[in-house]
């Protein structure tokens, strides 16, 4: 069994001059990003391995950073310059390239969202409210049953949680 965590970045900031690219995180973002790493840890099973690919934007690279420190090992782990404003594709591409039990991708809306609604939802719940909004700081998590994640397909797999910082 292999488990998909795709993750939007915290609230970031809008400082004049400074490209889209290169904003940080907001004084929010931070706080909501370390609270990040305790659900983010609770969503990885006991055991198993864990890898992560990275937008190279900035509000990305401190999310992760930020969640990153809460979290035991990392054992594969990525900087991807083709995840910054990413279609599903290339989202869906990345995660196929994790050897681990878990990947998660550290994206952006809107490409972490369509991805995610594309996914089979375990309830009706879950599909209900990332129907309505993909906010930063949150996550869906993907199950795809006896699959490894460098074979799986979105269409087999299964949203078994979503989880919003606030």
């Amino acid at each position: 069994m292999a488990r998909l965590i795709l993750l939007r970045h915290a609230k970031s900031d809008y400082p004049l001059g400074v490209p889209d690219h290169e904003r940080p995180l907001s004084a929010r973002g931070r706080a909501n990003a370390d609270t990040m790493a305790n659900l983010v840890l609770g969503a990885i099973p006991p055991g198993w391995s864990l890898g992560a690919a990275v937008s190279t934007a900035a509000r990305t690279q401190e999310t992760w950073a930020r969640v990153e420190a809460g979290i035991p090992a990392v054992a594969q782990h990525w900087n991807d310059a083709a995840l910054y404003l990413a279609e599903p594709a290339t989202i869906a591409e990345t995660a196929a390239c994790f050897t681990t039990d878990v990947g998660i991708i550290v994206g952006h809306n809107p490409g972490i969202w369509e991805l995610a609604e594309s996914i089979p939802a375990a309830r009706e719940q879950i599909a209900e409210e990332m129907a309505h909004k993909f906010p930063t700081a949150a996550f869906a998590v993907i199950d795809t049953g006896t699959t490894p994640l460098a074979h799986w397909q979105p269409e087999d797999a299964t949203c078994i949680d979503f989880v919003k910082c606030r």
